[in-house]
């Protein structure tokens, strides 16, 4: 078993680093169809500024040999390398990133736990009282939850909590503790809990009308050490799968969540890289997303087959 699991591992792990050169590789040639360029200004510069500026970041060399260096600077151990930012003059993009990185990490773990525990709490509770009162609220709330956007989420917490009530600032400027993160936390939390709920609620159900489980009630064992002992370990397997991208794709930064709550991350310097034209900064943030993908992508796998030793390595 163990032999197996360590096959599998390696066998992922050589996956997930085709994949990145993949993105890496994708994200460089289609930056280069962007048109214009990436000193296109609304005041134009001359001929022989832009010939200055291309010769001291490379651009006048051929795109192969651009690629090439960008590829090699990408896999760089222990980190990778995506070149200097070419709107924060002398930063390198690395340095910009994790920065932002810090915060959009405490933001996006605290959302990840806190849709974990809600959504296995929600989604448990709905499958043993199901089609009852408290069934149908949770299912119309979560479902409100996933059809409506972050950004409506997001201006309505803001507008209800910060605006009117004063409960909490309303950006993290000038501000001290952790209020300002409060509702960030919260609405980046919403679509996962929501998800997970739906998830845990449809995995219960099924799972309760097991063998294994009739077997469990009939030896004389109390309802909720069977649900949490024999029917949770099982319910809760395709939230393993579902956690590893969504844990990835929170900790990035939810770009409008950032962006309506001012808060300093990765998704806010995303943004502004695409406005300032920053080639760099927008690969290296998108390259840092597919390479956190991956990585949790793995883990949520591993985790998996723990959990539920009976998967099929093929």
């Amino acid at each position: 078993m163990a032999k197996k699991i360590i096959f599998y591992v390696l066998k992922r792990l050589g996956l997930g680093i085709l994949t990145y050169l993949i993105v890496v590789t994708i994200t460089f040639w289609v930056m280069q169809l962007v048109p214009g360029g990436p000193w296109t200004r609304e005041k134009a510069l001359s001929d022989a500024v832009i010939a200055a500026l291309n010769q001291r970041y490379g651009l006048d060399q051929p795109l192969f040999v651009q690629y090439l260096r960008y590829l090699v600077n990408a896999i760089r151990l222990p980190v990778p390398d995506f070149g200097v930012s070419y709107y924060y003059k002398g930063r390198a993009v690395t340095d910009i990133i994790f920065n932002g990185f810090k915060v959009s990490l405490g933001v996006g773990a605290a959302a990840a736990v806190l849709a974990l525990v809600v959504g296995l709490a929600l989604g448990t509770y709905a499958a043993t009282h199901q089609n009852k009162f408290f069934d149908r609220a949770i299912m119309v709330i979560t479902t409100a939850s996933v059809a409506m956007p972050s950004f409506v989420t997001a201006l309505i917490l803001l507008y209800i909590f910060a605006v009117n009530l004063h409960v909490v600032p309303t950006s993290p400027v000038g501000a001290e503790g952790i209020g300002p993160y409060v509702l960030p936390v919260i609405a980046a939390s919403l679509y996962p809990t929501a998800y997970i709920t739906r998830l845990v609620r449809s995995s219960t159900l099924d799972v309760i009308g097991q063998d294994f489980m009739r077997t469990a009630k009939s030896k004389g064992l109390k309802p909720d050490r069977v649900l949490i002992k024999h029917g949770l370990r099982n319910s809760v397997t395709p939230v393993i799968t579902y956690f590893g991208p969504m844990f990835a794709s929170i900790i990035t930064g939810s770009l409008v969540i950032e962006k309506v709550y001012q808060l300093p991350g990765v998704g806010r310097e995303f943004i502004r890289s695409i406005q300032n034209r920053d080639y760099p900064l927008i690969m290296g943030t998108t390259c840092l997303l597919a390479l956190l993908l991956i990585i949790f992508t793995l883990i949520s796998d591993v985790a998996y087959i723990i959990v539920n030793p009976r998967v099929d390595f093929d």
